[in-house]
């Protein structure tokens, strides 16, 4: 209970603190206008030194020179802001002298109401409510967070900080003190939030020393600008004291982050950095560049801090967006967009404004044109943005002909895939162009380079018309790429593959009512020839495969009768990968189908009170329980477990006592519990090995009698297999894939390079001797 009214206290006493805040600059803005003049001290007079562009004396006839006589008509060093600020702000009235020696009396009012409501109260207001409505629902939601809880502290730094402003400009000691506070500590809050807040990614942003540094620094410079507040002299030197420290803090920020990023740039908090990086860069970057710079370098700021300051609207958006969402956007997307988006935009705001200074004769570099300027260009950049999303979602009920595109791609991908043939995938695209854009003719055409590549000629010529092979000769084909369009007077060609020396290309005749291609038309030709050449190039690649087997194959069968070893273990490696596909789709159809079957036989024998029908439905269960028992070892045999699992030695171990249960000989088997395979490949080779003698003596052999013995000397492993049997007769073993008994087996040795010998005859039984160099193959 203690714990949770400190917790309550910790964090009720900022909202409240806050809230007040909030109220009491609210209420003085509303009752007292931005007067925005500075006054100097001369031969005991105040003169006029500075008119503010967008305060209320800027709307009266009161200019530089002119001498301040009266304030609320007492003098002038009586009123506070005169006496603290050299400023006059808070007044009811003002007594002026210009230089005729006329003197008049002004009454402040907010009946000259331009952009003040707007930039030192809507705004400000409404971003501090927001940061306080942001705070109390990240407390609601997430208490027991410590990033939350530094985040909450900066969000109600950073709205007071942006609301004191506009009272800090109006003179109030108050609102001064707030913003001097706010300005820097909402930095290093912001700081201390993303120490606490990359913790959960395992980063370490920032040392607990190196924090508490920066808060020591940041209250010695607070307590200088304080000293400032009371010594006339010092005043201006105190505000570029915290304009400097500002400064500091946001190039040690941005400086640091970008070291950090670049540390943990492969890390899980990427994604993280670059939004955060992304957020400080608009919410600072314009108060940097048009107040902080041009004030602290050159005395005069290119625009209002109260202007600028409307950017950091997207910090507590930011911010509260990282600590609650589960899942970040993509930043990758969003900024290659922004980049594309800004080069579109700026041509067209700077048009803009060019236009805007023509019409309404306005300054260049005036605030109100860098403002209208950054204003017009960060919402045509939204606006690209929205666009993009909009045809996301409209598009398919706008644009019934890119809808249409679309099918046609997914139509004939659906067809692509079941073809194995070159010709076959040209036949269908080209009835696909015909049949969308119902071209007049179509061709599929092949162009080549001489020796020296200058020129181009079309293959069989003389089967196209004299006009087309002159339009295609004259083409420099070395510049089209695959997906490459092409537009003639007369049609269209799209390029579907080749190199630099040869192309692939279709040409297509006029559109039926002899209209040119739109964009919609040309982006799907160019998408459609562009994954088509992929394909054509696989399929090519895979038909000259097949090709290059079959040739060597029959001139190795022509020379040695035999197949050459890698062919041989490239099949049986496909082989291995559909016994395991075929392993998985039993276990997961054929096996699992047999076990419900057999839970529901088990419920309806509970069902069943007649014995007749019971003692039938204990058969059934037995036989299901036999095909169970048989699925389970077709798998096994598919796939051997006990190989991945428990290693080559257990595995043959296991395969014999197998066998011996299932077989009706003696087996004698000897295995070197030293038996050692090098090479992973070649365990389930000779895994398959073992296996099919053992299957061949089983549905062959007739034997009584088998010994299998497996033995390693030297690095060369012996396989020795003899039966008693019936034996064979060695003429009829055929050399063939198609065989699964003793041709299998000598390929699958041959295919790790190892020897096989074969020793057998009708009624004396079957000798094999195979060796094989364990870990090595020299025969490939």
């Amino acid at each position: 209970m203690k714990k949770f009214i400190i917790n309550n206290t910790i964090l009720g006493l900022p909202i409240l603190l806050a809230v007040t805040l909030t109220i009491y600059f609210t209420v003085i803005i509303l009752r007292f206008p931005l007067i925005g003049m500075e006054v100097r001290e001369e031969s005991g007079q105040w003169i006029v030194a500075n008119i503010y562009e967008n305060g209320w004396a800027s709307s009266q006839p009161i200019v530089e020179g002119d001498i301040l006589k009266l304030v609320n008509d007492q003098k002038p060093e009586n009123h506070s802001t005169v006496k603290w600020f050299k400023r006059v702000e808070m007044a009811d009235s003002i007594t002026i002298s210009n230089k005729n020696v006329n003197t008049k009396m002004y009454t402040t009012s907010h009946s000259y109401i331009n952009s003040q409501y707007l930039f030192y109260l809507l705004l400000p207001f409404f971003f501090t409510v927001m940061t306080i409505l942001l705070s109390i629902f990240i407390y609601r939601k997430k208490k027991n967070d410590s990033s939350a809880i530094v985040l909450i502290y900066f969000l109600l730094s950073i709205g007071v900080c942006y609301l004191s402003a506009s009272v800090s400009s109006r003179g109030d000691i108050i609102g001064t003190i707030s913003n001097i506070i706010t300005l820097s500590f909402s930095l290093i809050l912001f700081v201390h939030f993303l120490k606490s807040y990359f913790l959960r990614y395992n980063l370490v942003f920032i040392g607990m020393k190196s924090l508490r540094i920066l808060y020591t620094i940041n209250l010695l410079f607070l307590f200088l600008i304080f000293i400032s507040l009371f010594f006339d002299k010092l005043y201006n030197f105190g505000r570029n004291i915290q304009l400097l420290l500002f400064l500091i803090l946001i190039v040690y920020l941005f400086f640091h982050l970008i070291q950090f990023y670049i540390k943990s740039r492969n890390s899980e908090g990427r994604g993280v950095l670059k939004i955060l990086g992304l957020t400080l860069f608009v919410a600072f970057s314009p108060f940097l560049c048009f107040y902080g710079i041009p004030k602290t370098l050159f005395g005069k700021e290119l625009a209002l801090a109260e202007t600028t300051a409307a950017f950091l609207i997207v910090i507590p958006i930011s911010f509260v967006y990282l600590q609650l969402v589960e899942k970040l956007f993509d930043i990758e997307f969003l900024l290659s967009r922004m980049r594309y988006y800004a080069l579109l935009s700026f041509p067209f705001t700077l048009f803009t404004i060019l236009i805007l200074k023509l019409i309404l004769n306005i300054k260049l570099l005036s605030s109100f044109t860098i403002i209208t300027f950054i204003v017009l260009f960060i919402f045509t950049i939204l606006f690209l943005y929205t666009k993009e999303y909009l045809d996301y979602k409209i598009s398919h009920h706008l644009f019934s002909q890119k809808s249409h595109f679309e099918s046609s791609l997914y139509k004939f991908f659906q067809k692509a895939k079941n073809e194995t043939k070159v010709n076959s995938l040209i036949q269908n695209l080209m009835n696909e162009i015909s049949d969308v854009l119902m071209v007049e003719g179509i061709e599929y055409i092949e162009v080549e380079a001489d020796s020296e590549g200058a020129n181009w000629f079309l293959k069989n010529r003389n089967n196209y018309s004299p006009v087309l092979v002159d339009h295609l000769e004259k083409v420099n084909w070395v510049k089209y790429g695959m997906g490459s369009l092409i537009e003639f007077v007369d049609g269209f060609i799209i390029v579907i593959g080749g190199d630099y020396r040869n192309k692939n290309i279709i040409f297509c005749g006029m559109k039926k009512f002899k209209t040119n291609l739109n964009i919609q038309e040309k982006i799907w030709l160019e998408t459609l020839a562009y994954i088509s050449g992929i394909l054509l190039e696989n399929f090519q690649l895979i038909e000259d495969l097949f090709q290059k087997i079959e040739t060597y194959k029959n001139q190795k069968k022509e020379t040695s009768n035999s197949y050459p070893s890698w062919l041989s273990r490239l099949l049986f490696t496909l082989s291995e990968k559909e016994r395991l596909n075929l392993s998985i789709d039993l276990h997961d159809s054929v096996l699992q189908d047999s076990l419900q079957i057999l839970r529901e036989v088990d419920n309806i024998v509970v069902k069943v009170t007649d014995q007749s029908i019971k003692n039938d439905l204990y058969e059934l269960k037995e036989r299901i329980l036999d095909n169970i028992h048989l699925v389970r070892e077709t798998c096994n045999e598919l796939r051997p477990p006990f190989l991945t699992e428990r290693g080559f030695f257990d595995s043959i171990q296991y395969l014999f006592e197998q066998t011996k249960l299932r077989s009706n000989f003696i087996l004698h088997t000897k295995l070197e519990s030293t038996l050692q395979i090098v090479e992973k490949e070649y365990e389930l080779i000779l895994y398959r090995v073992v296996q099919e003698l053992l299957n061949n003596a089983m549905k062959h052999s007739k034997a009584t009698n088998v010994k299998l013995s497996l033995t390693e000397y030297n690095q060369v492993l012996t396989i020795v297999y003899q039966d008693d049997g019936i034996g064979m007769d060695m003429t009829q073993l055929k050399d063939s894939f198609k065989t699964i008994g003793l041709s299998g087996i000598k390929e699958r040795v041959r295919s790790i390079g190892g020897t096989i010998k074969i020793c057998s005859g009708p009624g004396k039984g079957m000798n094999v001797l195979i060796e094989i160099a364990t870990g090595s193959d020299e025969n490939d």
